[in-house]
This record gives structure tokens, sequence and C-alpha cells, in this order.
């Protein structure tokens, strides 16, 4: 199976910022062509700067953009590395539910209603078409954010299944799924910056809130990083754990093999079991550094608890 090269995940990222600034001059350009120059220039200080737009759509299309491309990523190595022994039924559920289209669509149109409704109680401070492609700017990121936090969920499911899965040969040796995690904490991050800063930057910034519900609509604008929030926890770690069951069951596939080949050795039992100790013991100290819950990981559990209580502090 041949790697997605990190460069690629990078240019989509720039690709999804070229996105949201073409539809910033886009809509600024209508705006221009009805209205006139005031509301073109109000618009646009609102999309760039007060509401920050600019960026979180960006981050939400090139995340997808990310996650559409690589989709293939995670099943082709747990296939790959397990071929031709069956994988568990559960398996085969959560890959069909994970490339399901009927589910991605029926998933983000909710949550873009959702966020239809939370908006238009909050209120952009526009009239007309600068509202309107605010609005929409703004319910476009609920439905991207809906279709990575989706084909995480199943992602995380599908690698939950693993654990009880049979291992026949030695995976361990050539680190056959170490791409998984290294996937998973880039998916992660790029997932938590993109939430965090969508849910900063619209929580503090100044809508109208000029319906019946008040200033309380407010917090329902953290509802995404509640959402998140548990998803990329254990998505983040959790991974670690299946891979660290199938390495060990590896690591003794290749003890029983060891065991093997000393049999026809000049060793005295004593020796023989000394040495399968010391292979045991390197083996799993390689397996134990590799995934490892290290200090660099802990900023992302604590910018996951701070996307979440920052915005309540500030409020």
């Amino acid at each position: 199976m041949q790697a997605t090269s990190p460069i690629r995940f990078m240019w989509q990222v720039f690709i999804g910022f070229g996105v949201a600034l073409v539809y910033g001059l886009a809509g600024a350009a209508l705006i221009y062509a009805v209205s006139g120059y005031a509301d073109t220039r109000e618009f646009l200080q609102m999309y760039i700067g007060t509401f920050n737009v600019l960026v979180t759509l960006g981050l939400a299309v090139g995340t997808a953009l990310m996650i559409r491309s690589s989709q293939h990523l995670i099943p082709d190595t747990i296939e790959a590395a397990f071929a031709p022994e069956p994988l568990p039924k559960d398996y085969i559920e959560n890959k069909q539910r994970y490339f399901s289209l009927r589910r991605t669509i029926v998933f983000a149109s909710e949550l873009i209603v959702l966020g239809f409704v939370i908006f238009h109680f909050c209120r952009f401070p526009l009239t007309g078409l600068g509202e309107a492609l605010m609005l929409l700017a703004g319910c476009l990121q609920w439905g991207l954010a809906s279709y990575v936090g989706r084909k995480i969920r199943y992602a995380g499911m599908m690698l939950h299944s693993l654990q009880g899965v049979k291992v026949t040969r030695n995976l361990f040796k050539e680190r056959e799924l170490d791409v998984l995690n290294t996937y998973v904490q880039m998916v992660s991050i790029l997932t938590i910056i993109g939430v965090y800063l969508g849910v900063r930057s619209y929580y503090g910034a100044p809508f109208a809130y000029d319906t019946f519900l008040g200033r309380s609509a407010q917090v329902f604008l953290i509802m995404p990083a509640i959402i998140a929030t548990p998803v990329l926890l254990i998505f983040n770690f959790f991974p670690r754990e299946v891979l660290r069951k199938i390495y060990e069951k590896s690591i003794d596939i290749k003890l029983e093999e060891l065991h093997e080949e000393m049999k026809d050795e000049a060793l005295s039992p004593f020796e023989k079991k000394l040495r399968l100790m010391e292979f045991d013991k390197m083996y799993r100290e390689q397996l134990r550094y590799s995934l490892q819950l290290t200090l660099s990981d802990l900023p992302i559990g604590i910018t996951i608890i701070i996307m979440v209580l920052e915005p309540l502090i500030r409020g």
C-alpha cells in the first residue's frame, strides 16, 4: 500500500484556505454589485476579522478534504496487515458505515439544520445578502465538521473491533500498523485546532441576539466543542491500546519462532530460557517506547479541555 505524503495533506489545508478566500471575495463582489461599497466593507470586516470566518471555514474545508482524500488509509492498512485472515463482523459493519454516503448526507443535513437554527437565534449583525452569506458559511462549517466527526467516529470503531482479532504473523517487526497511530495524531490535532478556533471565534463574536431568546442563545455556540470533545479524546488515545494489544500478540509469535529455532542449538534449558527472556524484554521495551503516552502528547488533551472551558471562563 502506498503511503500518503504529509505534503499532500498540507496542500489540502492550503486549498481549504483558498476556498474560504474565494468564497469571501466572491460574496463581497456580489454584495458590491447589489448593495454598494458600504455593505461590502462591512461584510468583509465581519468575514475576515470580527467572526474570523476566513480562518475557521478554511480549516473546516481543508480538514474535510484531507479526510476525504485519505479515507482509505485506515481500512487499507488494516486489511493489508491481516490478509488473508477474515476480519471481525463488527469491523465489516463499521467499514460499511464509514463509507456510507447516505449516512454522511443525513448526518451533515441534521447538523446544518441545527447550525441554521442556532445562528438564526443568535443572528449575524448584517442585513440582506451579507447576512445570508455569513449564515451560509456558518452552516457549511457545521456540515463539514459533521463529516469529519462521523469519519473519526467510525474509524475509531473499526480500530476498536480489532481488539480480539487473531494475529498470525509478526506485525511488529516492520511496524505495519504504525501509520494508523501517526494518522490519528495528525487528524486529531488538526480537528482540535479547527473546533477550538471555531468555537472561540463565534462564542465571543458580536451577534445581534435580538430574537426572543436574547443573549441566552450564546450558550448553543459552544455545542460543537461539547460534541467533539469525547470523540476526539477517545480517537486520539484509544488506538494506542488497540495497537499495543496487536503488537503484543505479534511479539508472542516472534518468541514462539525463536523458541523453535533454538531447539536444535547446543544450549542448556536455562540458557534458552534466559535468551527468550532477553528478547521478550527488548521487544516489550521497544513497544512501550513507541506507543507510550509521552509529555509531548499532553498538550492535545490540555487543548481539548481549554477548548471547552475557555469560552465559559471568558463569558
